[in-house]
């Protein structure tokens, strides 16, 4: 483990297989929550309802998590403004590279014909509640579970930040941990029997590398706020852009 030797080691691997428990516990919980309601009336298409419940269901329970370790060992999660000119910065630089990613990714799919159909009509019901959910309740919710939550009690476990060596990037070993952990929430597995019933590859590269930023940023700005906004920003701008394209083709 490095720099890390003995107990604090030991201690170290065993937050974070509590950490990937307690994440799919806690995804598990949002669904049943979710599963307790009818959209019908609100979301006949079943697009944007379910899932905005499923991530309050998630974050609320993430929060008392959160509250809990809190009040019993006061490890800062971020809730606050935090360094906000290196926030706002990371922000702003994310964005607008994200901004031209997407397009450009977009612009190749509709001149090569690979666009993704929706099997949802893109009606003013349908964009409007899933931007909605990507850009209020996304990262909102997913930078709770695996980004303040992880990485600030991997931090508070192993007593530091352990500091990594990426070919020219400085990272840490927490935000690297949290960044997978996030990339494995995007596998979908079941227990019993033990199976993976669906996973992409890419999706998993593209999850850990933006999960790898708004960690950074995290630990950059001291807050979570500013990976929240990246996060909703990236997840809005992907999907509108898709519904663009898509209604230009």
């Amino acid at each position: 483990m490095g720099p890390l030797k003995g107990k604090k080691a030991w201690q170290f691997i065993g937050i974070v297989m509590l950490l990937f428990i307690i994440q799919q516990l806690q995804s598990n919980f949002g669904g049943f929550v979710a599963n307790a309601f009818s959209y019908d009336l609100i979301d006949p298409d079943h697009v944007f309802a379910w899932i905005t419940v499923h991530h309050i269901g998630q974050m609320v329970l993430s929060m008392m998590v959160v509250m809990a370790v809190y009040l019993i060992y006061k490890v800062d999660f971020g809730f606050k403004i935090g360094d906000y000119k290196t926030g706002l910065q990371y922000v702003k630089i994310f964005s607008f590279a994200f901004i031209i990613y997407a397009i450009g990714g977009y612009v190749i799919g509709y001149f090569t014909h690979s666009l993704v159909a929706y099997t949802f009509p893109l009606n003013f019901r349908n964009v409007a509640g899933t931007l909605g959910f990507q850009l209020f309740f996304s990262g909102t919710s997913e930078e709770i579970l695996f980004r303040a939550l992880p990485i600030s009690l991997m931090v508070f476990v192993s007593g530091k930040s352990i500091q990594v060596k990426v070919g020219k990037w400085n990272l840490s070993l927490e935000t690297i941990i949290a960044a997978l952990l996030f990339a494995i929430a995007h596998v979908q597995w079941t227990l019993f029997p033990l199976a993976i019933n669906y996973f992409s590859s890419f999706q998993l590269v593209y999850a850990f590398v933006l999960g790898v930023i708004y960690g950074k940023t995290y630990q950059k700005s001291g807050s979570v706020l500013y990976p929240m906004a990246m996060h909703g920003i990236s997840n809005t701008v992907m999907v509108g852009t898709g519904y663009l394209f898509t209604l230009m083709s």
